[in-house]
């Protein structure tokens, strides 16, 4: 007994229809780029402070020792507004930078600084 293959008359119809997206609004999208650009000023000037070789030795003593307290206050005297996260393994340090602005979630800045082998 032989089967004939389904056909499907309006196949093509429904394959070349294109999805109706909604009218573009780049309002939020400008705010996130914006709260994002303070960010990054503040992320190189954290990131400047960082490099010192004495205040890197001091922050990764601090962290390997797992010192959090005595790491966050060395982050909080770099003397940036946005508020920093830090997290570390002996792998390196995660910094974490979401923006302070009415939106939330509008965006975050998020950095891996390796220290040691992976």
């Amino acid at each position: 007994m032989y089967y004939y293959p389904y056909y499907d008359p309006y196949f093509q119809q429904r394959m070349n229809r294109q999805p109706q997206s909604p009218s573009v609004d780049t309002s939020i999208f400008s705010h996130s780029v914006s709260s994002l650009q303070k960010i990054t000023l503040e992320a190189n000037a954290l990131l400047k402070k960082i490099a010192e070789p004495k205040f890197s030795q001091t922050l990764m003593t601090a962290a390997q020792a797992g010192n959090h307290i005595q790491v966050d206050n060395l982050i909080k005297s770099i003397g940036i507004s946005t508020s920093v996260t830090a997290k570390y393994n002996p792998d390196g340090l995660l910094l974490i930078m979401p923006a302070q602005s009415q939106g939330e979630g509008c965006c975050t800045l998020t950095m891996f600084l390796r220290w040691g082998e992976f």
